[in-house]
């Protein structure tokens, strides 16, 4: 037998005004506990079908004389009705004092401006979940019954539990028989909601996640969620705090202030831009891992080892266990299988002494996808044979440049373009790294530049594994990041010089846009322009998750033409957006 727990009921007095609570203890509810009557001071309400004896009376007077909930013109308050969203959203914007939002676009494809909902829809759209139609809509699903696990998410979001960290979720497991019935990403928020007091499940240790919830449960919850917590907040107005409170950034201050020097090393980013709260959602994934095609509300992801978005929002991504390419479709949100490796790989060659060279496609190994905004086309990067080669595999798949004169490279390490016509990339030797060009016309690439030491263009890593780099390239320069570490490289004449070095602070992927370069670590972005100076792009305590899953670490990183953060979660198996 699961033991239960109790939690002590806050002791509620009439103020003018407003509700003066106690704190709450900080022991978890028992099972029903929010299914019984408050011990509140008397409320008078009438409604012909909510007798005094109702096990609600007492919750849903109080709140309807507070004006958060109204019954109906015919004296009726119905409280076994079943609640929709959308009404789940007024009487949520009503009960926290929020201003409704009156817009002239909605943010939701199935709720028009014009429509009674929008504004509340709108006030609360951060935190009650929207969804991802195959099409690509963004709705809301109004009508809809609420369920009970969309109310806890949406309750805990508004009291901002979540912002400083994650729950333990074996408490839940242990509780609820239903457990795995929770959607996975919203276990944190159920966890978080029967910690703090607001829900408390059922006698029979249920908690029904996808149950609907009445009008008279609703109003309980609701109830519950302003009288319990350590951020109790008045009901219906007054000054109530509806985001969560930016917590001062994890990242110290630099030991350098301003823009480093160039060749001077710097330990730390600089103080954080001025903050700004930004959402995070899921674009495809989050339900597990697999290998499955079709619209996003279906499609899995096995593992990504390296993703590209491209000018129309299409996400592209490498499975080298899969040995396949596949493409997250933005035009009508779905999965495909872009390119498989196969025998379309193989490529015939004769060397210059006139011998013929077959590369077969079962000695490929896939090493990086990399996209050319200047010709919009797509390529595969990948080892042959020992031999490096670069795949176009825009339309068909062709060879379009390759490097059979220098050592095998364990990893590739950036890709940039200059232009329509040209590459540079890095790659990671045996303990050195190398830079090198080419032509994007079938033909060899020359390497420019290596490290003969660790001080000049090191990306590599004697541990043997892929440094977190990007890069990206003018007619003239090469900006590279990797290992913590900038340099810029002039072509003509070659130079390389490090800009800046940045100790103790390990990135979990990089990446390249409109001439900057961004390195992110959980969920935090950094941004670093040509002279060097890191500042903070995205602070992670600016983060408000409509899919209900916080970041733990970027795998990989992009950007799409909005210049929205674009990544792959792994923990979720998912790819997810930043909405900048």
């Amino acid at each position: 037998m699961i033991r239960k727990f109790f939690i002590g009921m806050a002791v509620t007095a009439l103020a003018t005004g407003y509700i003066v609570t106690t704190t709450a203890s900080a022991a978890l509810p028992t099972y029903g506990e929010e299914w019984q009557n408050a011990e509140t001071t008397q409320q008078n309400v009438s409604f012909t079908d909510l007798p005094s004896t109702h096990w609600a009376y007492n919750y849903i007077a109080e709140m309807v004389n507070r004006k958060v909930i109204s019954g109906y013109p015919d004296g009726k308050f119905r409280p076994n009705n079943t609640i929709t969203r959308a009404e789940f959203a007024k009487i949520m914007v009503t009960a926290s004092g929020i201003t409704p939002k009156k817009v002239n676009y909605s943010s939701f494809s199935d709720i028009p401006a014009t429509n009674w909902a929008s504004p509340f829809v709108e006030s609360v759209k951060d935190y009650m979940t929207g969804y991802r139609t195959a099409d690509g809509n963004y709705i809301f699903n109004p009508t809809a019954p609420a369920t009970r696990e969309d109310v806890a998410v949406a309750l805990v979001k508004l009291k901002g539990y979540d912002a400083n960290r994650l729950p333990d979720q074996s408490t839940i497991e242990a509780m609820f028989k239903d457990y795995a019935g929770i959607s996975e990403s919203a276990k944190s928020y159920v966890a978080l909601a029967v910690e703090n007091g607001l829900v408390s499940g059922f006698q029979d240790e249920t908690f029904r996640p996808q149950a609907t919830i009445t009008r008279a449960e609703a109003t309980v919850m609701l109830w519950r969620a302003y009288q319990y917590g350590n951020d109790n907040k008045e009901i219906g107005g007054g000054q109530t705090t509806t985001n969560p409170t930016p917590t001062t950034p994890s990242t110290p201050n630099p030991t350098t202030p301003g823009s480093p020097a160039p060749n001077t090393p710097v330990d730390q980013p600089s103080a954080s831009t001025p903050s700004a709260k930004f959402t995070v959602e899921t674009l495809v994934g989050g339900s597990g891992a697999g290998d499955v095609d079709g619209p996003v509300r279906t499609a899995k992801i096995n593992q990504i080892d390296s993703m590209v978005v491209d000018k129309s929002n299409n996400v592209y991504f490498l499975d080298s266990q899969k040995m396949k390419i596949r493409k997250f479709n933005s035009s009508n949100g779905t999965v495909e299988t872009f390119k498989t490796i196969n025998q379309d790989f193989n490529w015939d060659y004769k060397d210059a002494d006139g011998n013929a060279k077959h590369y077969d496609y079962k000695n490929l190994t896939p090493l990086k996808l990399a996209y050319n905004p200047a010709s919009n086309k797509l390529y595969l990067a990948a080892k042959v044979s020992a031999r490096t080669i670069f795949y176009d595999i825009t339309g068909g798949v062709s060879v379009a440049a390759y490097d059979f004169d220098h050592e095998e490279a364990r990893f590739v390490d950036f890709i940039a373009f200059p232009d329509a016509e040209s590459i540079l990339y890095g790659v990671t030797g045996t303990h050195e790294s190398h830079v090198y060009e080419g032509r994007l016309n079938q033909s060899q690439v020359e390497c420019i530049a290596s490290s003969t030491s660790y001080n000049a263009l090191d990306l590599s890593d004697y541990y043997g594994y892929a440094p977190v780099a990007a890069a990206h390239a003018t007619a003239n320069n090469l900006y590279v990041f990797g290992r913590s570490k900038m340099y810029n490289l002039q072509l003509f004449p070659v130079k390389v010089d490090m800009v800046a070095e940045y100790s103790d602070i390990r990135f979990d992927s990089v990446a390249a846009y409109n001439g900057k370069l961004y390195m992110s670590n959980a969920g935090t972005v950094y941004e670093m322009g040509t002279g060097g100076n890191m500042t903070t792009f995205i602070n992670e305590n600016d983060l408000i998750y409509k899919d209900g899953t916080q970041i733990r670490q970027m795998k990989q990183m992009d950007f799409d033409n909005s210049g929205n953060v674009i990544f792959y979660d792994d923990a979720s198996k998912s790819i997810r957006r930043i909405n900048l």
